[in-house]
């Protein structure tokens, strides 16, 4: 294609589009015949120049027809990347990224710095993709960064406001990284930059760009205003008597609850599920590993359901405490008495599935052999499975309650409340759960022989205040309806 200067007709039909003759001459825009097809076609050519100063490409555009062509093996870049990286300021500007000629024209125009505008030299695409970087179509821009406008302060996109141009904005963002990009969205009746230079004018289509200008958001970073506000926390009352809102279990979250064996936790637990699943009408799923279904986890819920001894209830009486138990718990038992983390896994999607259960209740760790997907050190296993449990709470929406046996405590350790590091295993055990808490007693025995029936319950941890706080409440069995009851005891923080 013939090179020639600008002709009238040109200037013309650049002015009708608010181009003056000093920016076509300024970025070296010539005129010429291109030839499109077997027709020629008086066409306005920008060129694409290398920093020597040669004209690598060209881009054509007929004036009388919506035609475009470039040179054939033109190599592809930014227009007017040369004027860009020349510049001895570029550590400092702010670079703006048109999608084409006419649009970096108009920013010229509109009193932007000839260093600080390019163009892509090509269309838009049609939809984000998820590795722009690999793309052949983007190697010129990674060639611009690798010649040095990677040095750029900051990167304007300024792309059409169609779906093609916002997946060009995504795509360069993704390249040139979402911490250095902003983005101007162009209202629906303006298309482009060229347009909205028409329709407000040179000072206003300024004042919009430098006052509209947006963050490009990056995935999971935000500020405060951006941060939706939470759901509301589903909270489970255990309803102890004495206790009001001190403790509560909350749904999609994982506890932890050990103690020393023959301390009680297994029973306090069953109290815990039984008034959960009379007061919301909830359906427990259970594991108890070391203690048969039947007679004893029945008859604990027997007695927490009337808060009667079962041997003072009458057979009316077991037979609706025992529809209760139908109604709202669901038991898991391994056939061959060896239960793994995978399997019981699926049981608690199944029961989810099946029954709808609101809670789960693993009695104890220690049953669960460690699966072949999870080979590794103990400590890893611990640290594995808990994150998966959490994840399968708030996939699920229900509370997952594990019973931990402490390690075998010496005469020392037996003397005081065990925390979530004296569970056997791995201190995953005291970071990976929302809720810790403990039952211990000092002796089973009084001076006087009699049988001792205080204990300390030990919020040992709580990751969200709704949750209540760390403290220690002080704790009785009733022996006279064989309940877990709140002593008339101040508490204290633990």
């Amino acid at each position: 294609m013939k090179k020639r200067k600008l002709t009238d007709n040109i200037i013309q039909y650049a002015e009708e589009r608010k181009i003056s003759k000093k920016t076509l001459e300024d970025l070296r825009v010539e005129s010429g015949p291109a030839q499109f097809g077997n027709q020629t076609y008086e066409s306005i050519v920008f060129g694409y120049y290398n920093l020597e100063g040669e004209r690598v490409n060209y881009k054509a555009r007929a004036i009388k027809e919506k035609l475009f062509k470039q040179k054939k093996d033109g190599e592809q870049r930014f227009y007017n990347l040369d004027n860009v990286l020349k510049s001895n300021n570029l550590a400092n500007n702010t670079i703006y990224i048109v999608e084409g000629e006419f649009d970096a024209l108009a920013l010229y125009e509109a009193g932007f710095s000839l260093d600080t505008i390019l163009s892509v030299p090509n269309g838009a695409v049609s939809s984000p993709n998820d590795e722009p970087h690999q793309m052949r179509k983007y190697k010129y821009v990674l060639d611009a960064l690798d010649q040095g406008l990677d040095k750029a302060n900051c990167i304007v996109l300024l792309l059409d406001s169609d779906d093609s141009g916002l997946a060009l904005r995504q795509d360069l963002a993704s390249i040139f990284g979402y911490g250095k990009c902003k983005y101007y969205d162009f209202p629906k009746d303006i298309k482009d930059a060229n347009q909205a230079l028409i329709t407000w004018g040179k000072e206003d289509f300024r004042w919009q760009i430098n006052e509209g200008l947006v963050d490009f958001p990056i995935e999971g970073v935000y500020g405060l205003d951006d941060i939706p506000d939470p759901p509301k926390v589903k909270l489970y009352n255990p309803h102890m008597k004495g206790w009001d809102e001190k403790f509560m279990l909350g749904v999609g979250m994982v506890s932890v609850f050990t103690g020393y064996p023959g301390h009680g936790k297994t029973s306090f637990a069953i109290q815990l599920w039984t008034n959960i699943a009379k007061e919301y009408n909830g359906i427990i799923g259970m594991f108890s590993g070391e203690t048969r279904v039947k007679p004893y986890v029945r008859r604990n819920i027997r007695t927490f359901y009337h808060k009667k001894l079962e041997w003072k209830m009458s057979d009316e009486e077991k037979k609706e405490a025992d529809d209760f138990i139908r109604e709202h718990f669901i038991f898991l038992n391994h056939p061959n008495n060896s239960p793994d983390f995978e399997w019981m896994c699926d049981k608690i999607r199944d029961m989810k599935a099946r029954f709808g259960i609101n809670a789960f209740v693993l009695d104890p760790w220690n049953k669960l052999e460690m699966p072949d997907f999870l080979q590794g050190s103990e400590t890893q296993w611990i640290g594995k499975s808990l994150d998966y449990l959490t994840s399968l709470a708030k996939l699920l929406d229900i509370h997952i309650m594990i019973l931990a046996h402490p390690s075998k405590p010496d005469a020392k350790m037996g003397n005081s409340p065990p925390s979530a590091y004296s569970i056997a295993g791995s201190a995953h055990w005291n970071n990976k759960p929302d809720h810790i808490f403990s039952l211990w007693r000092d002796k089973f025995e009084n001076d006087d022989g009699s049988r001792n029936t205080e204990a300390l319950f030990t919020i040992c941890k709580t990751r969200y205040e709704e949750l209540g706080y760390p403290r220690i409440l002080n704790v009785y069995m009733n022996l006279d309806n064989g309940c877990f009851e709140a002593l008339h005891k101040n508490y204290q923080e633990a």
